[in-house]
Formats: C-alpha cells, sequence, structure tokens
C-alpha cells in the first residue's frame, strides 16, 4: 500500500509526526499528533511517517497506532525506528503500520536482509535507507523495492542534494526512491523532481511551520521529470 501510494506520476510527500528531536528538542506536542496527521491526509500527502522511537525522538509504537487507526487518515504510515531485530517488524505491523524505515548503515547485510524479507512477508513494504553508493549497492543486494537517500551526512549534518542525484541516476527504473532530509518548501520538491525521485520524505521544517498543513499542500502537484539512469 505504501510504495503504490508513493509511485504516482508526481513527487509524493510522506509528512512526518516528530515529537521531538535531539538537536532541536520540542517540535510537537503528542496531543497535536494525530491531528497534525489529519491535516497531512487532508492537504495532499501520499503517506505519513511516524516516529516508534521514544529515547530519542519521543514516539512510540502507541503512537503510530493511533495515527493508523484514525479514520481521518486516509494514508499509508510509515513506523520511523531504528530497526535491529525482526521482532520489530512484527510490532510495526500489529501497530498497524503500512511501511518500515530501515536503515542501512544500522545492521550487517545478513540482518539487512532479514529485516527487508520480514517486512515483505507480513506485507508491509520496507523503505531502505542509504547514503553512500556502497549503501544503495547492498539494498539492493537485501531485495528492497524503496530505496531511499539522505541528503544529510549523519557524521557531518551537511545537506547534499547533488550526492543525492548521483546516487539515484545509478538506480534502476523499477526501484521507487525517496529523498530524505533537509528539504522545505516547493522548490526544493521541484529540485528533486528534476532527478527523478518518486518521492520526499518532509519533517522538522513542516513542524516548524505556522501551518504544517497548508506546507504539505504547497509541496504537492510536482511532475517527476525523466532522469536517464
Amino acid at each position: 500500500r505504501f510504495a503504490a501510494a508513493i509511485g504516482g506520476p508526481e513527487v509524493s510527500v510522506i509528512a512526518e509526526i516528530k515529537p521531538k528531536s535531539p538537536s532541536k528538542g520540542q517540535l510537537l506536542d503528542l496531543a497535536r499528533a494525530v491531528p497534525t496527521a489529519r491535516g497531512y491526509s487532508a492537504a495532499g500527502a501520499s503517506a505519513v511517517s511516524v516516529l516508534g522511537d521514544t529515547p530519542y525522538f519521543g514516539g512510540s509504537p502507541e503512537l503510530v497506532r493511533s495515527v493508523a487507526e484514525d479514520p481521518w487518515v486516509s494514508v499509508p504510515v510509515l513506523f520511523k525506528d531504528f530497526f535491529v531485530d525482526t521482532r520489530q517488524v512484527q510490532l510495526a505491523h500489529d501497530s498497524g503500520a503500512d511501511a518500515v524505515l530501515v536503515i542501512v548503515r544500522a545492521v550487517d547485510d545478513a540482518l539487512l536482509k532479514d529485516l527487508v524479507e520480514s517486512a515483505h512477508g507480513l506485507g508491509l513494504d520496507a523503505l531502505v535507507e542509504t547514503f553512500t553508493q556502497d549503501e544503495v549497492d547492498r539494498a539492493l543486494n537485501a531485495g528492497a523495492r524503496v530505496v531511499g537517500i539522505n541528503n544529510r551526512d549523519l557524521q557531518t549534518f551537511a545537506v547534499d542534494l547533488e550526492n543525492s542525484a548521483r546516487l539515484r541516476r545509478g538506480l534502476p527504473r523499477d526501484v521507487l526512491t525517496v529523498s530524505e532530509s533537509g528539504l522545505s518548501g516547493r522548490a526544493d520538491i521541484e529540485r528533486i523532481a528534476a532527478h527523478g525521485f518518486d518521492a520526499a520524505l518532509i519533517g522538522e521544517s513542516l513542524l516548524n511551520s505556522p501551518d504544517p498543513a497548508a506546507q504539505v499542500r504547497s509541496c504537492t502537484g510536482v511532475p517527476i521529470l525523466e532522469v536517464a539512469s
């Protein structure tokens, strides 16, 4: 369901519910999480990402469930956490999520493959996050059908869209691609559309906006340009 939702002719917006972050502190009151997700859904987001991690980001499996089960959130839900055990994938499934985020650099090849296959076996999509060519290769070897490319170097925190564009060009056409981190307004969406990305995962810039739903709306409707691999 998640992959189908982000596979259209326009850049899909995956809008995030992130209660807090280690660097920015409190971003969203938990009481506002579900109403914010409803706003994202109504504004044209193709999916909602919800943090399942508690220590660093203030989320929880219960928060994911509350968004996934809300009748006014009509789009797929991505369970975002640090997945290092297939039991976490089962928990995501049981929480009502449609997809999980798997970070390549957090696991070895065998576990990466297990996590992806576990997700697929439960009917979930796996958004497999990468930052380097080696990580992209590992993701594909593990059977990834949806590959995320992080624009932010997690060591220096610098944002480099050109690195992402370069990695995107080397991916097969039948793999869906998601641009992650450092994206805010329509201009950024147009930039990644020019590189052929299928979707954008947008988090803190939405939550820092006075009207997150309006910000989502402004980022929708950007056609994806055909890019040669």
